[in-house]
């Protein structure tokens, strides 16, 4: 579980803060294991914070540089004490106590605070009601939601939608036309409190209500503008929505669910009784689009009912124009599913409200657990146009710092839209490392290639890439043997697959590097240091399965 963080410190993260559990039996901000590889081993050079209460001792000698909230009385508020205060510290270690203070004073001279802040609380009122927001601030937020857009399902290419193939349109759910939640105001008439969320952004202390454009507002003013006529039934009762939907070329139904902070969501289902609504449309209207609004993930158990579906994850004030733009395309979605979508709830890792949880899945988590099936898989994202991927080749990683291995390849446009693709790299493990599934290791975002344009890709896997945990042994231990590098779209849609060594191999894998691609891919060969070129074809045309790339080197040769 250690890459994410170790990845949030190499990019120069200034603050992490500890959490609520305890691991491994200790509350996590005293855990001096944990804390001690935040510091020393990932080389993390900001400071730890509590969470709100959280603290539990004075853990400063344990690496916990702040606690919150800290109100500096000594007996803290709502029966919470406090542990950091002067008389508890006088009696800690001073050089403890001296490190957590530089850590802070170091992160505030970083950010350059001592210059820029504004005021020093309680005397912030004026800054907190002021209103910062820009015509450069809407159109980021805009952008940005509009770029997080996962097109999931595109059958027949019922979209983009245009008024040359759609001339009406329904926009159908109550998520389409949703409030956002204000935990500050009267008659929300929801039954909130702190930490409810709404369709926009999820609950709890940073949660603001926002001047939010609806999905409706959204749409709407976009069909309206290109002369579409557009109907509506905003309720989820699924009668009022069939006999709107029988009325026009497209049904575009909104559904969506949310999240709150301190709390679990009860299932992974929409809101609403939604699946209902949408069974009844989709069996009356010529095309059906479901919009999804959620904070993780959920179940479609009618993805396969209707043409078309797209997922937002909480997408903010812009939320209702980011959907227009995608939708119409104003802009190709260039979203990619950072989480698989699971069949069934029975295909995830069923949680538990006990008090002790064994993490017995290990790394068998989402896409890397062969038992759960995926709706649509980790990585899955389309967009309005297709790619064609080269061949990977290996390169030299001479004077290239922390390169091991090198891979590169190519992706083209062969399709008629401009948009960016995610090439993605998984590398399977040899079967020691007992890693359950190939893994994300590297990908990357291409430029918004023009049809017919070829952007160049790079992948160089570190020693860390080809090092798995050994629990044994504390440590990253690197893997020798035979890898598999698939290079694809997703998960699931691999298009080239490349075999290689590193370290001493067995016989059968014996320092062949092999390229094995789609139907009629060129590929490379490397056999003792001698490059040739050749043609393979797979046995399945688009792309060759993981067991047919680790079948023993001979018989690669012979089928070459």
């Amino acid at each position: 579980y250690y890459p994410p963080f170790q990845a949030a410190v190499d990019a120069g993260v200034c603050a992490a803060m500890c959490s609520y559990n305890k691991v491994n039996g200790e509350y996590s901000c005293s855990n001096k294991k944990q804390l001690d590889v935040l510091h020393r081993r990932m080389g993390f050079k900001g400071f730890v914070q509590s969470d709100w209460w959280a603290t539990h001792a004075n853990s400063i000698e344990s690496g916990l540089d702040q606690e919150m909230p800290g109100m500096g009385s000594g007996e803290g508020i709502d029966g919470h004490r406090e542990y950091y205060d002067a008389d508890e510290l006088q009696d800690s270690d001073p050089e403890a106590v001296d490190e957590a203070a530089k850590r802070v004073l170091a992160v505030m001279y970083r950010m350059n605070l001592p210059e820029t802040t504004k005021c020093a609380p309680p005397n912030c009122k004026e800054y907190f009601l002021k209103e910062v927001t820009t015509p450069e601030h809407i159109q980021l937020a805009r952008r940005a939601a509009a770029q997080s857009i996962v097109l999931l399902k595109n059958q027949n290419e019922v979209l983009p939608l245009s008024p040359t193939f759609a001339k009406s349109i329904a926009i159908i759910g109550a998520a389409a036309d949703a409030p956002s939640y204000d935990p500050n105001g009267a008659g929300q008439g929801q039954g909130g409190d702190w930490a409810t969320g709404d369709y926009y952004s999820g609950g709890g202390s940073g949660h603001l209500a926002g001047n939010v454009v609806t999905p409706f507002d959204g749409l709407r003013a976009k069909a309206k503008s290109l002369n579409m006529e557009v109907m509506e039934s905003l309720t989820d009762d699924p009668i009022v929505a069939a006999q709107v939907a029988k009325q026009v070329d497209i049904a575009i139904i909104v559904a969506g669910t949310t999240s709150g902070e301190s709390r679990d969501r009860l299932n992974l289902n929409l809101d609403g009784d939604v699946d209902k609504l949408i069974d009844a449309v989709r069996k009356v209207a010529k095309k059906t689009i479901v919009l999804v609004a959620a904070p993780g993930a959920v179940v479609m158990p009618w993805r396969n009912e209707v043409d078309g579906i797209a997922i937002m994850f909480l997408g903010g004030q812009e939320t209702g124009h980011a959907w227009a733009d995608v939708l119409f395309g104003e802009q190709a979605p260039t979203g990619r599913l950072p989480i698989m979508l699971p069949e069934t709830e029975a295909d995830t890792v069923w949680p538990s409200d006990a008090d002790d949880v064994p993490y017995t899945e290990g790394p068998a988590t989402s896409y890397r657990n062969p038992a759960f099936k995926a709706a649509f898989p980790f990585g899955h994202g389309l967009t309005y146009t297709t790619f064609e991927h080269e061949a990977p080749v290996n390169k030299t990683c001479a004077g290239v710092e922390g390169c091991q291995y090198r891979l590169r390849t190519s992706v083209r446009n062969a399709g008629e839209v401009a948009a960016p693709t995610v090439v993605q790299l998984y590398l399977e493990f040899p079967p020691q490392a007992g890693q359950p599934a190939p893994l994300l290791k590297a990908f990357k975002r291409t430029c918004a290639m023009a049809p017919g344009v070829s952007e160049e890709i790079t992948f160089d896997l570190s020693t860390r890439d080809l090092s798995y945990w050994d629990v044994g042994q504390d440590d990253w231990v690197q893997a020798t043997g035979s890898f598999v590098a698939h290079i694809g779209e997703s998960s699931a849609d691999i298009r080239h697959s490349f075999k290689f060594c590193n370290g001493p191999c067995t016989k059968e894998g014996s320092n062949l590097g092999v390229v094995i691609g789609g139907l009629g891919a060129v590929s490379a060969l490397v056999v003792g240091g001698v490059a040739a070129a050749l043609k393979f074809r797979s046995k399945k045309p688009g792309y060759t399965s993981i067991e047919e790339v680790t079948q023993p080197a001979s018989a690669l040769l012979h089928d070459a």
